[in-house]
C-alpha cells in the first residue's frame, strides 16, 4: 500500500512538521510501542473517520485526480486519520467526524517500522501532498450519506 513516499521519507517529513525533528525521529526509535505524539495544526491537520466509511472513501479519492495525501490507518482503534493542510476549516463536526488542529495531538505510528504494528500508513503517491479538504470533504459527503459501497478488500498484512 505504501509507495515511495513512505518509510524514512514519510518519518522525517511528519517530524519537521511537529517541531524539533531529531527529538521526534529519537522518540519512535525509543518507544518501545513505535508511537510518538505529534502535533496538529503545524504542517497538517487531521480528519479521523470510522474505518468502514474511511477505506471508501480512500477508495474514491484513489479513483479521482486530485493528491491524497498520507493517512494512518490504526486498526486497533478502527480509524483512519487524512492529513490535511493546516488550519483547514472544521466542517467535519456536522458529519459526526472527529477534526484536530491546533491543540490536538496524533498518535501516530513509526512509518519506518509499520510491520506487524496495528497502526499502518497508507501512503501518498510520491509527494509530500496533503489531501484537499474540498476533495475529502465531497468524498465523505457522498459516502456517509449515501451509504457505503461493500468494503474493497484491504491486507490484513502488510
Amino acid at each position: 500500500m505504501c509507495d515511495e513516499f513512505c518509510g524514512p521519507a514519510l518519518a522525517a517529513w511528519l517530524a519537521r512538521g511537529a517541531g524539533d525533528p531529531q527529538r521526534r525521529l529519537e522518540e519512535w526509535a525509543r518507544a518501545r510501542n513505535r508511537v510518538t505524539l505529534l502535533p496538529a495544526g503545524h504542517g497538517w491537520d487531521a480528519v479521523r473517520i470510522p474505518e468502514r466509511p474511511g477505506h471508501e472513501v480512500l477508495v474514491r479519492l484513489r479513483d479521482g485526480t486530485a493528491p491524497v495525501g498520507p493517512v494512518m490507518w490504526d486498526r486497533r482503534c478502527g480509524f483512519l486519520y487524512f492529513l490535511v493542510p493546516p488550519h483547514a476549516e472544521d466542517v467535519w463536526s456536522p458529519l459526526g467526524l472527529r477534526f484536530l488542529s491546533l491543540g490536538g495531538w496524533l498518535a501516530a505510528a513509526d512509518p519506518r517500522r509499520s510491520a506487524g504494528h496495528p497502526a499502518v500508513w497508507l501512503c501518498a503517491r510520491g509527494a509530500a501532498e496533503l489531501t484537499g479538504p474540498a476533495c475529502l470533504h465531497i468524498a465523505c459527503l457522498e459516502v456517509l450519506t449515501a451509504g457505503a459501497r461493500p468494503l474493497p478488500h484491504v491486507p490484513t498484512r502488510l
